[in-house]
């Protein structure tokens, strides 16, 4: 699937580019691992085109190995966002905030500030180490929330969607778990329940 390259200002004055395909009026923005790259996404990214949304793929502008996540979750939220922005200039009429791991404490924290206009939120994997901030954060969601986790992920981070998915206010999230340990990105790499997950999302999207 071919990427056409888009310049996003950070406010602050960093630029970073970011790959953007389709044209849709729904578009989903997605944020990375802590060691992941734009790369990860691809399946997702790809399926989501072919249903007629639009998407958008990045690398953080740090490195969060070096700034450690904790970190990265107070400097990730600038760069998701004006991507956000970026992606209604360029045509679309809802953003969805999305991301596995870091990438998806990211995007609820993102989604939770109103400024950013979030028509809602995916999180893949997210709230690791940062699971009582996030419980804080994601009480204040306006917007549908969709946790999406394995059962026995080796970060533990079944229990921590339990969690944030209680936390958030009632009827404004959902809690999807599968077989097995993958974790974040890696539960599209060929995964017995990717037909499943995929219809999933689709199905949380197609909501919004």
């Amino acid at each position: 699937m071919p990427l056409t390259s888009v310049t996003v200002q950070v406010p602050g004055g960093e630029t970073l580019v970011a790959g953007v395909a389709g044209d849709g009026p729904l578009a989903v923005a997605i944020a990375n691992t802590t060691t992941g790259t734009h790369c990860d996404w691809m399946v997702w990214a790809d399926h989501l085109v072919r249903q007629g949304h639009r998407v958008a793929v990045y690398n953080y502008g740090f490195l969060p190995n070096r700034l450690g996540i904790k970190e990265s979750l107070k400097a990730g939220p600038a760069e998701l966002a004006a991507l956000g922005a970026r992606l209604r200039e360029l045509g679309a009429q809802k953003v969805v905030y999305a991301g596995g791991s870091l990438g998806g404490s990211i995007a609820l924290t993102v989604a939770a500030d109103p400024a950013n206009r979030a028509a809602g939120v995916i999180s893949l994997s997210g709230g690791y180490e940062v699971a009582d901030e996030l419980r804080r954060t994601v009480r204040r969601l306006a917007v549908p929330a969709l946790h999406v986790v394995t059962r026995d992920d080796p970060l533990d981070v079944a229990k921590i969607a339990e969690r944030l998915h209680a936390a958030t206010p009632e009827g404004r999230s959902e809690l999807l778990r599968y077989p097995g340990t993958q974790h974040a990105h890696e539960m599209f790499n060929g995964t017995p329940y990717l037909d499943e997950l995929l219809s999933g999302l689709d199905a949380f999207l197609a909501r919004l």
